[in-house]
């Protein structure tokens, strides 16, 4: 006996086949979709808090301190800085916080130290 077409179970299984396929690749293009949208957001933010530090670090004492506890919208990020004295001794060292925000949500924290020079 020469059959000449496909059955309809033949026909079935490739279908569900096709589907399993596809539906495994479109979770795989989503998912990198959505991991790139986050790294790209995170890679903004960072670009952001890393400006701040340096605007910071450029200032004399006197425009440097304006900075403590200030906030600042930069597009759809809020940059968050807050400035503490270290206690080193020589009252000069201080530690620079930058947070970046997008919404509630914290995307990047910087931390560095400044020295004021005389």
């Amino acid at each position: 006996m020469n059959n000449k077409g496909l059955t309809l179970v033949e026909i079935i299984i490739s279908l569900t086949l096709i589907q399993i396929t596809a539906v495994v690749f479109l979770t795989i293009i989503t998912s990198c979709v959505m991991l790139n949208m986050k790294s790209k957001e995170k890679l903004e933010a960072l670009n952001i808090a890393q400006e701040y530090i340096e605007t910071i670090r450029k200032q004399d004492y006197e425009n440097f301190i304006k900075y403590d506890d200030s906030k600042e919208m930069y597009g759809k990020y809020e940059v968050d800085t807050d400035i503490n004295k270290k206690d080193d001794g020589s009252g000069r060292l201080f530690e620079v916080f930058v947070k970046v925000k997008k919404g509630e949500k914290e995307v990047v924290n910087l931390k560095t130290v400044k020295v004021i020079r005389n």
